[in-house]
Order: C-alpha cells, then structure tokens, then sequence
C-alpha cells in the first residue's frame, strides 16, 4: 500500500449549497510547503465493501486547487484525497441541505503524519497549518509568515536565528530561554506558543528545524483570540513566554509567536 501524504483537512463552516438537491463538499487543496494551490490532486467519496474500496464519484481539483463533489448523500461519507500516486481516506458527516467546506493541505515529502481534522470557526481560532496560511492572507503586513518553503531558503540553524530577523533576540537563563524584543525602549517578553498550545520547554531551540513548518510572527497586539492557547492535557505547562507582555502598549503589546511543526 502506498505511503499516506501528509494531509491537513481542516473542516470549515456550512453554508447553503444553491442549485443542488443533494449535499456536497467543496474546498481547496494547498501545498503545506508554500500555501500555493494543487492541480491534479483527487478527492473521491469512497465505500468499503468486504476488503476492495469502491469510488462512488470523485472530483480532480482545478488551476486554483479548488474542487466541488456534489450529490453526496447525506451522513456519514467515507473520501479519499490522491496526489502523485499516494492517497489518505478521512470522513466528514454530510449535511443534506448544506455544502461542507473543506481545506486540503498536502506536504508530498512526509509519509508519517496522519490526517487532522479541525472545525473553522474564524481565523483566530483555526489552530493548525491551514489556519496559518488563514491568517497569512488576513495579516500580511501586520505579521511576518515565515513558510516551509522561506525556511527552506534561508537556512536557519535554530528557531532563534529565524526570530532574529523580527528583531526578536532569545535571552537565557539557568532553566530556560525565552524571546524578548524592545518595545519603545522597554525590554519584554513575546509570548510562544507551539501547535496551538503553550509552551514550557528548556527552549524552542530544542525543535528540529527540520520539523517545523511554519512561524508566524506578530509584531504588535496580536488580533483578539489569537493570543489564548489551546487548553492543554492535565498538567500541561500554562507559560506563554512570559505572558502578555510588559511594554509601555499595554498587555499583549510585545507581540506573538506562532510555531507550527510538521
């Protein structure tokens, strides 16, 4: 059996599908790498029938990665995503009066990460790659969207010599290091947070460069929500790099990091 791709399948709001009698599934299918759109790649909704898979329709996505695969019947419905002779299965619950809307991010050189699927809400809470390239299209200009395919060429040893270039300098001590940058002549600390949740390591250094697949940089107030990481498991660590911030802008002022691995 082939590999699986790596696939981000980010489940998005429904909205009512005009002119069909049945429901669907719409979307857009994305490179993980640079956020560029896919051509070719298939979407088929499959059944299982003893140990054969059955396609029972299936879309190709088109020069902007979008793709429209109406007529579904309603409840549960079993797709497969195919791209370059790889494929992954995933399940949505279709609605019979409305389209699901989904976003499909697929990174051709990893063959161990899994499917993940997240409710879209608004982009401060869509906690995953897809949410990333998101709020890249929101935010250009307010933030700094470092992709696979920037860290690819620039090379960075660490993830501090990434934020160096936000002007953010990572500052040690005998237990950990965290991110501090100057805001109107005051020193503070930029909160981090690592897929969505807090982050209390030795350092973020200790991440791979390799394994990271994006870094989102927020240079100022971060947009509200954007800030609150993901409830973490029993235990898990509360720190955000040293919380909202304590330059003279007020709480949050310092800014935000955003690290997204692979």
């Amino acid at each position: 059996m082939p590999a699986p791709l790596s696939i981000a399948l980010a489940l998005a709001s429904t909205l009512q599908a005009p002119n069909d009698s049945a429901s669907g599934i719409r979307g857009k299918a994305s490179s993980a790498v640079n956020g560029q759109p896919l051509v070719g790649v298939t979407i088929a909704a499959i059944e299982h029938d003893s140990n054969e898979v059955r396609v029972q329709k299936s879309v190709v996505t088109d020069s902007t990665g979008l793709f429209w695969l109406g007529g579904l019947p309603a409840g549960k419905q079993a797709i497969r995503v195919s791209y370059n002779g790889r494929h992954v299965d995933d399940a949505f619950t279709i609605d019979p009066t409305s389209t699901t809307r989904i976003a499909i991010l697929l990174d051709s050189a990893l063959e161990d990460l899994g499917a993940t699927i997240v409710e879209v809400r608004q982009p401060q809470v869509w906690r995953d790659l897809a949410g990333f390239y998101e709020r890249r299209d929101l935010y250009t200009g307010f933030a700094r969207f470092f992709t696979r395919e920037d860290i690819n060429r620039i090379k960075p040893k660490r993830v501090s010599s990434l934020l160096t270039l936000e002007g953010i300098s990572t500052r040690c001590s005998p237990t950990f290091c965290s991110p501090t940058r100057l805001n109107n002549g005051v020193l503070c600390a930029v909160p981090v947070n690592v897929d969505g949740m807090p982050f209390q390591e030795t350092s973020y250094d200790e991440i791979r460069m390799a394994q990271v697949a994006a870094v989102e940089v927020y240079r100022g107030v971060p947009p509200v929500g954007l800030s609150e990481p993901l409830p973490g498991p029993p235990g898990a660590s509360i720190w955000m790099g040293g919380g909202g911030g304590s330059g003279r802008g007020g709480a949050g002022s310092c800014g935000l990091v955003m690290i997204w691995t692979r």
